[in-house]
């Protein structure tokens, strides 16, 4: 039977799961598809021996070491002397021969010798890879690591949770790998060993999926798991589920406000990141345009590109040409004086009070869809002294009002254009209209991003009448 490169790669995967202790996975000196597949397997982190299998000479060898293998071999004699032969001597490269003992035709361990003489101390081959979860802002903060690190010369590859696969960006043989992680994949991991893991936040999410918050925190906390002593786990000091953890790895922690400058990390003061205890960095866009969520992000970044060398200089750039995620806080249009911002990515009631908390302006907000779990009457208490109005829609609107009635007006909508048409009725100039739901979409949408799309035709329908 032939399998494809891609049923390779499930299979190996597969065995690993049920306890397969060795897997052959091919031969690499076949190069081309075959090469590939094996170094995709390898860089999968599975916890079973991955084999291939080499004529023994130098070349082969290299070809297994080209597809990321560890060549580590604790007793090359044994096919051997199971067939009654033993190895006499093993030539693992020029000038670097071993000599075995014949009477006994025992071999000596050679894989790690080997692969110290084809590396710099200290590299074992393997791509570093950076991971970002949280309940919000993942999106944001891979994409700005990413392109920070791209500015900066390095050859970076961006996947994960976003797609692509991780495992399609090995072939172009990236410095780092930039992945988002979410709790739906954290839950199936294993081996997976990010070099610095980050997380931004956590808050009530996917509760129609995990029993308990505490549940959803202990998925989320799996990506520091696996991590060694010299990895960075980087993590937000504000949120109360993440502040106090301690981790077998090196911790740094990240604050929009100072006053941690007593341990490894940043702040933001001023419009301006610094490094603890007070190393200026970046400066980053004001709140009022980005929103404090994006700032979070940009701090986030500048940490993990700091720790990866990167000059404030070129972060700074990169900062300052950032435009905002589609449907995370972005400028639709201004209609009447009245500002139109889609957030429509913020799905969870976390996502909604980091939108609020950077908006000083008087904002009709629409709320509703599919609900996840979420106090929407904290959230509004919080910050009612910015908020004319409310206006809910889709299914979980009867529930919404009855959590925030009488905290302020609210209104209920059938469709988002009727929902646009009434914040246009409460809105004045110099007002802000935001689509910030703290729910799924999939009542009346196909996506967020679907819905965001609504919302900016409904908006676009609004200029049209008043030229």
């Amino acid at each position: 039977m032939v399998f494809s490169n891609h049923e390779k790669v499930r299979i190996a995967k597969l065995l690993d799961e049920v306890g397969v202790h060795q897997i052959e996975v091919g031969i690499p000196a076949m190069g081309g598809d075959e090469k590939a597949t094996i170094r995709q397997i390898a860089d999968l982190g599975l916890d079973t021996s991955i084999l291939a299998w080499n004529r023994a000479v130098l070349e082969d060898i290299q070809h297994s070491l080209d597809c990321g293998v560890d060549v580590v071999c604790e007793n090359i004699g044994r096919p051997l002397e199971e067939q009654g032969g033993g190895i006499v001597e093993v030539n693992a490269a020029p000038g670097l021969r071993m000599h075995l003992s014949p009477s006994f035709g025992k071999g000596r361990q050679v894989g790690e010798a080997m692969i110290a003489n084809l590396y710099a101390p200290g590299d074992d081959g393997r791509i570093p890879v950076v991971a970002v979860t949280g309940t919000n802002g993942k999106t944001t903060t891979v994409t700005l690591i990413h392109r920070v690190l791209v500015a900066a010369g390095l050859n970076a590859g961006l996947g994960g949770n976003i797609n692509p696969p991780l495992i399609s960006l090995v072939k172009d043989d990236p410095d780092y790998i930039v992945a988002e992680i979410s709790s739906f994949q954290l839950e199936w991991i294993e081996n997976f060993r990010p070099s610095i893991a980050v997380c931004l936040n956590v808050t009530p999410d996917h509760l129609d999926r995990y029993a308990t918050m505490d549940e959803y925190v202990h998925y989320k906390l799996a990506l520091f798991k696996n991590q060694r002593e010299n990895d960075l786990a980087l993590v937000n000091l504000d949120d109360a589920w993440l502040k106090d953890l301690q981790f077998n790895c090196r911790r740094a922690g990240f604050a929009l406000h100072d006053g941690y400058q007593d341990q490894p990390g940043g702040y933001v003061r001023d419009g301006r990141i610094f490094y603890c205890p007070a190393t200026p960095g970046p400066r980053i866009p004001a709140l009022e345009a980005i929103g404090e969520g994006v700032a979070e992000d940009m701090l986030a970044t500048a940490l993990v590109c700091h720790e990866l060398g990167v000059s404030d200089s070129v972060m700074e750039q990169v900062f300052a040409e950032f435009k905002v995620i589609h449907h995370r806080f972005e400028f639709v249009a201004e209609v009447d004086g009245v500002t139109y911002i889609d957030d429509s990515k913020a799905t969870n009631v976390g996502a909604v009070e980091k939108a609020l908390s950077g908006i000083t302006r008087p904002t009709v907000l629409i709320l509703g869809g599919v609900d996840k779990g979420g106090d929407f009457r904290a959230a509004i208490q919080t910050y009612r002294d910015r908020l004319k109005r409310v206006v809910l829609l889709g299914d979980q609107a009867p529930r919404i009002l009855s959590e925030i009635d009488g905290l302020l007006p609210i209104e209920k909508a059938a469709s988002m254009e009727e929902a646009v048409s009434l914040c246009q009725k409460a809105a004045a100039p110099g007002d802000i209209v935001l689509l910030s739901p703290g729910c799924a979409s999939f009542d009346l949408f196909k996506s967020y991003a679907h819905r965001g799309e609504v919302f900016a035709e409904c908006v676009k329908k609004l200029t049209s009448q008043t030229n």
